[in-house]
């Protein structure tokens, strides 16, 4: 059986095209083509956990490293929890003292590191009893970034901070 030379025709450019293609995605891209490494957020959390409360006080502490990926500093204004109804930021001021803040500026390409003895978020008025593998969600507000949403961990007393914690 004969092909029409339509047929043939059609059927050959269709093979060449793709063929083109194959040899086109086999050959390296110039470095200039390149778009670059992949979009990253501008600010990242890592680390995140909760240590529940010591009886007989009734509050909480979360710690975690927030790290700001831009060339501009981002002040942390405002930060809310399930957990709780107040959620307080507490870090060393330049006497060493730890005090009651609210807010915190994080440098262009540096951290905020809340870890024990260095800084804290406090966590009051807790709607209910923070057990040993429970998770908190975290909401941190920045000025420039925006909101960033954080899961965190409850982790007794008795037990090490997880991998990964700031230190």
């Amino acid at each position: 059986m004969r092909l029409p030379w339509p047929a043939l025709a059609g059927g050959t450019l269709v093979l060449a095209v793709g063929a083109a293609g194959l040899v086109r995605g086999a050959v390296p891209q110039s470095a200039a083509a390149d778009s670059g490494p992949a979009d990253v957020d501008p600010i990242t959390v890592t680390g995140a956990y909760v240590r529940p409360p010591v009886p007989p006080t009734k509050l909480a502490a979360a710690y975690f490293a927030v790290r700001n990926n831009t060339g501009t500093p981002d002040e942390l204004t405002d930060v809310t929890t399930g957990a709780g109804a107040d959620a307080t930021l507490h870090t060393l001021d330049s006497s060493g003292a730890m005090s009651a803040t609210g807010t915190a500026v994080i440098p262009a390409h540096g951290r905020l590191v809340l870890s024990p003895g260095k800084g804290h978020l406090m966590i009051g008025k807790l709607f209910g009893t923070l057990r040993g593998g429970d998770e908190v969600n975290i909401s941190l507000q920045f000025q420039s970034a925006g909101s960033v949403d954080v899961v965190a961990r409850v982790i007794p007393y008795d037990q090490p901070a997880p991998t990964g914690a700031p230190k």
